[in-house]
């Protein structure tokens, strides 16, 4: 599997030793921002059907409070603040993006709140399938730069206006160079450059733990140059702060392959994927020399599809593997960051995700300090 050194993905093992798939299609170009990419043609993943990761909200008798000049956000929307960072984060981004306080959206033109939800729910029930714009406003698509050659070979998540959270090992490449610019708002890596949507990544901040060739601990904070311009189309993302809920199905999205070894995909794409038990993964993923210790149950989890052929692949690492906010909507709640897989796309072989709420202590201390 892939290092810090190496974004290779990881194909299968020999005894105890694995097989590297090298990315020897990955999308380089030469940037000069803003610049237009010459596309390639893609195949789409298989169109299969699976039950959507679709929750009901949880009523609560705390209706949030309202110092804007409108009506407060019903309570069966949105939640209470409590004191830790991430939570209150992700209420404040969904008041202020969501349903923003705004003139003339009542018909007196006085205040009222907007709403400015791109979920598209129906259309979660199928895997492997292209999003629609703006569908995951918190999606980031990273180059590293290496000479005047860039690679947009990762994807992240955006967080907070400073801040994209990726995996440890999308930081920097022995053959792609180092994570160098951040792209919001982006559908289709091919479209025209906007400038204004360009971050150049100031400062990497790898987890202390995470020792390449290692996948423990694969999770990394990407410190922008400037504040990122948030609006309805570019929203953060919250935080899995630990939620007891067993999250049995979530949603996996990328510019990844759409095939094994196969072309990485110009459109932005979104499956389904299904929970696999601890044990299950500990089975997969035993002890090798990326994975000393075997499978890690407290900072890693995994996710694939028993009956069809979905998962996460090249080209989808440091992605987010996400699900619909239980109580705070039109929000997505991260659960997961895409790190490695033995092989993509086979049934029953899922990929392994850094644990992301075994984090945000972590994350918390830098990004709200």
């Amino acid at each position: 599997m892939s290092s810090q050194d190496d974004l290779s993905e990881l194909c299968s093992f020999v005894t105890t030793d694995p097989v590297v798939c090298c990315l020897d299609n990955a999308r380089q170009t030469t940037y000069k921002p803003p610049v237009a990419t010459t596309p390639r043609p893609t195949t789409k993943r298989p169109r299969t059907t699976t039950e959507p990761p679709v929750y009901d909200y949880v009523f609560n008798d705390n209706t949030a409070s309202s110092d804007d000049g409108c009506e407060p956000i019903a309570s069966n929307l949105t939640a209470a603040k409590t004191g830790q960072k991430a939570w209150d984060k992700c209420i404040e981004y969904q008041h202020k993006l969501i349903y923003p306080c705004e003139r003339g959206v009542a018909l007196s033109n006085q205040k009222g709140r907007a709403r400015n939800c791109n979920h598209k729910g129906t259309q979660l029930i199928v895997g492997g399938e292209e999003a629609a714009a703006a569908e995951f406003p918190h999606m980031v698509l990273l180059g590293l730069e290496k000479g005047t050659v860039i690679s947009w070979v990762c994807g992240g998540t955006l967080i907070s206006e400073r801040f994209i959270l990726t995996a440890g090992h999308c930081t920097s490449s022995s053959e792609y160079g180092k994570v160098r610019y951040g792209r919001t708002g982006v559908l289709k890596r091919t479209d025209s450059t906007d400038s204004l949507h360009v971050y150049v990544i100031s400062n990497i901040i790898k987890h202390p733990q995470y020792k390449p060739p290692s996948r423990y601990n694969d999770i990394a904070l990407l410190k922008t140059d400037r504040d990122i311009i948030l609006d309805q189309f570019v929203v953060p993302a919250c935080l899995d702060v630990g939620s007891p809920n067993s999250y049995e199905r979530a949603l996996a999205s990328g510019w990844g392959s759409t095939s094994d070894r196969g072309d990485v995909s110009d459109i932005l794409q979104k499956v389904t994927l299904e929970k696999f038990s601890s044990a299950e993964c500990s089975d997969m993923f035993g002890k090798n020399r990326r994975l000393e210790f075997g499978f890690d149950v407290n900072t890693q989890i995994c996710y694939g599809d028993k009956n069809e052929r979905k998962d996460t692949c090249q080209g989808d690492s440091g992605g987010p593997l996400q699900l619909y906010h239980q109580q705070i909507h039109c929000m997505y709640t991260v659960v997961g960051v895409t790190s490695f897989g033995r092989k993509c796309g086979y049934i029953g072989e899922p990929g392994v995700y850094t644990r992301v709420a075994s984090y945000v202590p972590w994350i918390e201390s830098i990004v709200w300090p």
